[in-house]
């Protein structure tokens, strides 16, 4: 009887074992196919956070590109014209002299014609084709930023309240940002009635091939 008794035991308790390595196998495998957050994403905005979260101040944000300024549809209008039309995404698009920078103007819904938000200048691959071209050899904002300038001259003309956000050996972004109540020095946002500025710079090997900048839409 003794041994009877054992023997249902050790049955019980080596099915009970089964059990709970199958649900943990089951749970392990539902882990895995839980996506985890993109690392790139989350360096991005950890580095975003903590400078907001610092004392660091960026007082000198660009307003204007090649005498387009933001949020003034007089000035792009004179740069532009008139008749141009926004794409799907609310943009207009421009090529500089020789199709070699493509300038992206971003007017958010609600806003006039030729009212200018966000600010993009890129180099081109000329595949993209159709686009107007305007009278510049090359896009530069009121504070000399334009495309082929390192790191260092960057820094020297904004500053270094900046978020640096590298993705690898050879790339750097310099993410510049102004939001509420940290705009005592430039007004930039209450002279717009805009509640979020920003500012990316990213480079390749130390040279600056990609920029924009301007509001956020609310």
């Amino acid at each position: 009887m003794k041994n009877t008794l054992i023997i249902i035991l050790t049955l019980i308790l080596l099915n009970n074992c089964n059990k709970l390595q199958k649900q943990t196998a089951g749970e392990n495998e539902r882990t895995e196919l839980v996506p985890q957050p993109d690392k790139a994403e989350r360096l991005k905005y950890e580095a975003i956070e903590k400078l907001k979260n610092s004392n660091c101040i960026f007082s000198e944000p660009g307003k204007s590109l090649s005498g387009i300024i933001l949020r003034n549809s007089e000035s792009a209008a004179k740069i532009v014209g008139s008749e141009n039309s926004v794409n799907s995404l609310g943009q207009y698009r421009f090529y500089s002299k020789l199709e070699s920078e493509i300038l992206t103007l971003t007017q958010h819904p609600g806003d006039s014609k030729n009212q200018i938000s966000i600010i993009k200048v890129e180099k081109s691959n000329k595949k993209n084709g159709g686009f107007k071209e305007l009278n510049f050899d090359s896009f530069k904002t009121e504070k000399g930023i334009k495309l082929g300038l390192t790191k260092k001259q960057i820094i020297q003309k904004l500053g270094h309240c900046y978020a640096p956000i590298d993705s690898t050996k050879d790339y750097i972004e310099l993410y510049y940002v102004i939001e509420q109540p940290k705009d005592s020095k430039s007004k930039i946002l209450e002279n717009n009635n805009m509640p979020k500025y920003f500012a990316s710079y990213k480079l390749w090997n130390d040279r600056l091939e990609q920029f924009e900048f301007g509001f956020e839409y609310p």
